[in-house]
């Protein structure tokens, strides 16, 4: 996803390359930015990992609760099997020890089971949400960086971080870029609530 937003914000780029030198002879004015650290220091991102953070300790938590249970159950299911060692008990008790011994062992591996498939599965679906929720911030990201290269007159910005589909920069060499990162972090936090 990152790889394909780079993609579009460098054909952007150099669509607005061209539409500058056909509008005139000047060069072009370029400027870059970090995405990484706007995003890193965005507060709706960090927000949105303390949330993320916050659910997944509860599921961690809920896991580990039948966890417990299971182990409890472990502990139940090694009782009876001392109480079938015993020799001295007779044939009715026995059947019936080994049938309840049958029962347990088949909840425990229930629990066990469901314990198992349902953190997959809460994790699996806090994953999808947690990317679905970062693309959007990459987008509102990316539409303050081209409001804000359209207001102030930069005719191509790039991304100082972003590398190309081979992992290699975008951006090698940038004689007089103006880093506009600060300015871009200063608007994405103007809306940011006080920590106090």
């Amino acid at each position: 996803m990152r790889r394909l937003i780079y993609l579009w914000v460098g054909m952007g780029a150099l669509l607005g390359l061209a539409r500058a030198q056909e509008d005139s002879e000047e060069q072009p004015k370029a400027a870059i930015v970090n995405i990484q650290k706007l995003f890193k220091k965005y507060y709706k991102a960090e927000k949105t990992q303390e949330e993320i953070n916050l659910e997944r300790a509860r599921i961690q938590k809920e896991h580990n609760d039948l966890a417990g249970r299971v182990r409890s159950m472990d502990e139940g299911l090694r009782q009876l099997e001392t109480r079938l060692q015993k020799t001295n008990l007779e044939e009715e008790a026995r059947a019936s020890l080994e049938r309840e011994k049958g029962l347990r062992q088949g909840e425990r591996e229930s629990l066990d089971r469901e314990r198992r498939t349902t953190a997959r599965a809460r994790h699996g679906e806090l994953n999808r949400k947690m990317v679905l929720r970062m693309e959007n911030l990459l987008e509102e990201i990316r539409e303050i960086v081209v409001e804000h290269a359209e207001r102030t007159g930069y005719d191509l910005v790039f991304d100082v971080e972003g590398l190309n589909s081979a992992q290699v920069p975008v951006l090698l060499f940038a004689k007089d870029a103006t880093d506009i990162t600060p300015m871009i972090l200063k608007e994405l936090n103007k809306n940011a609530p006080s920590r106090g």
